[in-house]
């Protein structure tokens, strides 16, 4: 959603090493040599954001953003202070979530995010950053329980992390709506004494009198070029009924061999409650051939995870397959 974050560790600190590496990202490297310094410039931009985490996550670093006390000067996504603001603390302005008219509360923590300090920092240092709400009906503990998720991009690639849950003082009152989505307000980085901390807007959705049902293929509804754009704007079709639309997005990004796993998961999920577990095999399989190239050539962490979870799901969706055939 905004590059800010990425910018605001940069600024006066960068050392000759990292200006140097910054010139050469500018370059446009096609040769095979070349691409081999671009993998290691990807390697030792890694190696410094984790230096800055680490540094975040002990009280040690701020960061620099613009104090704006001129509310009609500060912009959308776009961090800032007011005066007398602590310096660990940013403020964000985000437009309101398409398809939520309603904000109902104002101003919440996230519960539980101090244990997750280290994912907390990862995120709120990314790109393209968002917050995501998802209701959790077999909580043990809260049968209202809502988590939190965070959306966030690093070296052009799509993250989901667990940040963890709107507390429960609040969760009663957003049972009654059917949509929910969150904003970030603030964001306070660790100090010495104190850990991070976050606070979101909530917005919702009342509940229809009828739930919504799956509605039938919607020819006007067009597939968007942008492979980001398919996965938001299918999720959204999921709620809205239009499951068949869903998966025509979805199925687009499978085909182009999208590098994340919501469109295979999505897809695996949907033929698995339409029981059709053919075509939930034929996802999971093109979606560990995937990985598994990914494992051998991509530095990204959360890879070997994914590839794990996809052959549990196909072990399963084959015996379901094989049952269904006899």
């Amino acid at each position: 959603m905004f590059n800010l974050f990425k910018k605001m560790f940069q600024d006066n600190s960068l050392t000759s090493q990292e200006k140097a590496i910054k010139r050469m990202r500018s370059q446009k490297l096609n040769t095979k040599t070349a691409n081999t310094k671009n993998i290691a410039i990807k390697n030792t931009d890694n190696k410094q954001r984790s230096n800055k985490i680490e540094k975040l996550d002990k009280g040690k670093l701020s960061p620099k953003v613009p104090t704006i006390d001129d509310p009609t000067k500060r912009k959308l996504n776009e961090a800032y202070r007011r005066s007398g603001d602590p310096e660990n603390m940013i403020r964000v302005n985000q437009p309101k979530p398409k398809g939520t008219s309603k904000k109902v509360i104002e101003f919440v923590p996230i519960a539980g995010i101090q244990k997750r300090e280290k994912d907390a920092l990862k995120f709120a240092t990314s790109e393209n950053i968002s917050l995501e709400l998802e209701k959790e009906a077999n909580n043990p503990y809260d049968k209202n329980a809502v988590k939190v998720y965070g959306n966030y991009t690093i070296n052009e690639n799509e993250n989901t992390i667990f940040l963890g849950y709107v507390p429960g003082k609040y969760t009663e009152q957003l049972s009654s709506y059917n949509t929910l989505n969150a904003t970030i307000k603030t964001i306070y980085f660790p100090t010495e004494k104190k850990g991070i901390g976050f606070r979101m807007d909530i917005w919702g959705e009342r509940n229809n009198k009828k739930t919504i049902g799956e509605q039938s293929y919607d020819k006007s509804i067009d597939v968007p070029d942008d492979s980001a754009d398919r996965n938001l704007d299918g999720k959204k079709l999921e709620k809205e009924g239009y499951i068949d639309n869903a998966i025509e997005f979805y199925e687009a990004n499978v085909q182009e061999n999208f590098e994340g796993n919501f469109p295979y998961e999505r897809l695996a999920i949907i033929y698995r409650k339409r029981k059709q577990y053919q075509e939930e095999v034929r996802v999971l399989k093109q979606a560990i051939s995937l990985f598994e190239k990914l494992e051998l050539n991509s530095h990204r962490s959360d890879v070997s995870s994914k590839l794990m979870k996809f052959k549990e799901r196909l072990d399963r969706a084959e015996e379901l397959a094989n049952k269904d055939s006899k």
